[in-house]
């Protein structure tokens, strides 16, 4: 009984708060608060590494949806709806969109941003249908090929050659789906990222070749920039490139797996999105410089008893990894 009061006492003081702040601030690209938000991606837009279900599949519906939420995490989103929050209000105030639910906190499902489209496992290929899907948001946040890149460990010995085919093809996709994106919603903003690199995996868990799939990343993020000029000019119209290749520490801003961000991490990327919209310089190697500060950053900094609580098993991060939804 408690817990309910205090669950509810809880919603109508952000529910308060919340309001307070919408019309508060210029809205980006003279967009009306709340703004609409849909993220798009895999499992780091998911949240992996700093979420507490760690994945919760519902085979019915091959989707994420997790209740209860936790009381933490929500990878970068989460960070994104702190941030959105008084007294700091330096973020976007913002709701989401998206076909599922799954790696939320509680907050998120408080102030109605705890939808999203983020896929664990899912290559740029297996994203698109969901592309296509309808959409009403103002902003698409596009953080996505990750998985795309893991095909070059199947490569014995990989040369320039083979990861150039694999960086073009990925990038090929990307333009494909974003281009689906914008026909699908005519009035959405598309930020798309120049993915992050991963890191090197902490003892226990799986090893890889992260210098050999970096390599890869850097490949394909070049790819997008050296061909976005190729796009229509009426499609550049609706779209920012974010850098994020280098924003994120190695080891440091990495969970343990070395490929997902632990919580420091997805404040980067999640003040790296606000940067963007706001049309702020970007700052890869202080992307929270006047954004946020200690007092906020304490509010969902996981304890070590909450990291534990988010760490997924080997089992579950390996069925991640493949995108498995499916039933054995």
């Amino acid at each position: 009984m408690k817990f309910k009061k205090s669950c509810v006492y809880t919603f109508i003081g952000v529910l308060l708060l919340y309001s307070s702040t919408v019309g508060a601030q210029l809205a980006p690209y003279k967009l009306t608060n709340p703004v609409l938000i849909r993220p798009f991606g895999d499992s780091i837009t998911y949240g992996v590494g700093f979420t507490i279900d760690g994945g919760c599949p519902i085979y019915e519906i091959l989707q994420y949806i997790c209740m209860p939420p936790g009381l933490k995490g929500g990878g970068y989103r989460g960070w994104m709806t702190l941030l959105s929050f008084p007294p700091q209000a330096d973020g976007i105030v913002f709701t989401t969109e998206g076909y599922q639910s799954g790696g939320s906190y509680v907050q998120q499902w408080f102030v109605n941003t705890q939808t999203h489209d983020g896929y664990p496992g899912w290559t740029i290929e297996r994203l698109t249908p969901v592309a296509g899907r309808p959409s009403f948001s103002d902003i698409t946040l596009v953080h996505a090929g990750t998985n795309d890149m893991w095909q070059v460990l199947q490569i014995q010995n990989p040369t320039d050659a083979q990861m150039d085919q694999i960086a073009a093809t990925t990038g090929q996709n990307l333009f494909n789906m974003l281009n689906i994106l914008l026909n699908t919603n005519p009035k959405t903003y598309i930020f798309v990222a120049q993915i992050i690199k991963t890191s090197a995996p902490q003892p226990g868990s799986k090893p890889f070749d992260y210098n050999t799939v970096n390599k890869l990343i850097a490949k394909y993020n070049s790819y997008i920039v050296n061909n976005w000029i190729n796009l229509p000019p009426s499609s550049r119209e609706r779209m920012t490139l974010v850098d994020m290749h280098s924003t994120l520490q190695p080891v440091t801003d990495y969970f343990q797996d070395g490929i997902h961000p632990n919580a420091s991490g997805y404040l980067k990327m999640a003040c790296s999105w606000v940067r963007a919209i706001k049309a702020q310089p970007a700052n890869q190697q202080d992307p929270c410089n006047g954004i946020t500060n200690g007092t906020q950053v304490k509010k969902l900094t996981p304890t070590a008893e909450e990291i534990k609580q988010m760490t997924p098993s080997k089992k579950v991060l390996e069925q991640l990894f493949k995108g498995n939804l499916q039933k054995k």
